[in-house]
C-alpha cells in the first residue's frame, strides 16, 4: 500500500468516527509518530510503498482510533507548554485551558519561586512552571500510577520536580511553605457526565475528573484551607475552575481571608482560571 492509498483508506475509516477536521489532524500525528515523517514528506513520498511492518502498526493504530482511544495514548506523549509530557490512561490528557493557566501564571510571577502543584496528574503544570519560571517545584497526587508516570517524564527530560503521593482530602503533615500553590483539581460535576465525550469518559481516569456528587467544591475547599496555612506571606493560589462552581470557590476564599481575587476567562469566554493572594 502506498502512502496515497493509505491516506484514502485512513480517511474512509476515520470519517465514520470523527469530524473531517479532526481526521486531518489525526492522520498527520499518526504518520509522524509511526513513520517519522513530516507533513511535507507525506506529500513528497505519496507514491512510495509503506514497509509491511510499519503498515501493520498503522493498521493496528487505526483499530484503536476507531474505538475512540485518544491519539495521545497511542503516541504516549503530548507537548505541553514546550515540554514533552508522557501520558496514558492513568492521567488526564493536558488541555489547552491548562496550558493557558501556566502562561497566565508566567505573566504574573517572578522567576525562581517555590511552587506546590496539588493534584498534579501527569505533572504537566509542574514541569511547565519549572521550565518557564525556573521554579523549585513539589508536586502531589493521590494516584500512585500517575506519580509513577510523572517520574518517568521527569527522568526523560532531566527535571528536578519532586513528586509525592499525597491525598489533599486527608490531613497533610508538613511545615513547608511555598510562594505559589497551584491546582487543576477534579471538578467535573456528576450532572455533567452525560456531556463528556466518549473518548474522555472511557479512557481517562474518573478519579481525576469527577468531584463528589454531594460536594461540588470539595477539592477546592481542602486546597484553600491548606494554602491558607502553607503559602508564604503574600503568596498566591492559582486554580483551574469549573465555570459552574467558581462563585462558590470565591465565596470560600473570602471566608478564608484571601484577597486580590481575580478570575480569567478562557477562549470560550467562560470563567476558567483564578488567582487569590494571602495577606502579608
Amino acid at each position: 500500500m502506498t502512502h496515497k492509498e493509505f491516506r484514502l483508506f485512513f480517511d474512509k475509516k476515520m470519517t465514520a468516527v470523527y469530524p473531517k477536521t479532526d481526521v486531518d489532524s489525526l492522520y498527520a500525528q499518526l504518520v509522524e509518530f509511526a513513520l517519522n515523517m513530516s507533513r511535507a514528506e507525506m506529500i513528497l513520498n505519496s507514491d512510495e510503498t509503506i514497509e509491511k511492518h510499519k503498515l501493520k502498526n498503522l493498521l493496528e493504530y487505526i483499530t484503536r482510533l476507531e474505538k475512540k482511544e485518544p491519539i495521545q495514548h497511542i503516541i504516549g506523549q503530548v507537548n505541553f507548554a514546550d515540554v514533552p509530557i508522557n501520558v496514558n490512561n492513568n492521567v488526564l490528557i493536558p488541555r489547552p485551558e491548562t496550558e493557558s493557566l501556566v502562561y497566565w501564571i508566567k505573566e504574573q510571577e517572578q522567576q525562581n519561586p517555590s511552587v506546590l502543584d496539588i493534584c498534579t496528574g501527569s505533572g504537566c503544570i509542574a514541569f511547565a512552571l519549572e521550565k518557564h519560571l525556573n521554579a523549585k517545584v513539589n508536586a502531589w497526587d493521590i494516584s500512585h500510577k500517575a506519580i509513577q508516570l510523572a517520574k518517568q517524564t521527569a527522568k526523560s527530560i532531566g527535571s528536578s520536580v519532586s513528586f509525592s503521593n499525597v491525598d489533599i482530602l486527608s490531613s497533610v503533615d508538613t511545615d513547608q511553605k511555598w510562594d505559589i500553590i497551584v491546582s487543576n483539581p477534579p471538578y467535573v460535576l456528576e450532572e455533567e457526565r452525560a456531556e463528556i465525550e466518549g473518548n474522555v469518559l472511557h479512557y481517562e481516569p474518573h478519579l481525576a475528573l469527577f468531584t463528589a456528587a454531594d460536594d461540588s467544591i470539595q477539592f477546592y475547599r481542602a486546597i484553600i484551607q491548606f494554602a491558607a496555612k502553607h503559602l508564604c506571606p503574600g503568596g498566591r493560589l492559582y486554580f483551574e475552575l469549573n465555570p459552574k462552581t467558581f462563585e462558590q470557590v470565591i465565596s470560600f476564599l473570602k471566608v478564608m481571608k484571601f484577597v486580590d481575587i481575580v478570575v480569567e476567562n478562557d477562549i470560550r469566554n467562560t470563567a476558567r482560571m483564578l488567582v487569590a493572594k494571602t495577606t502579608k
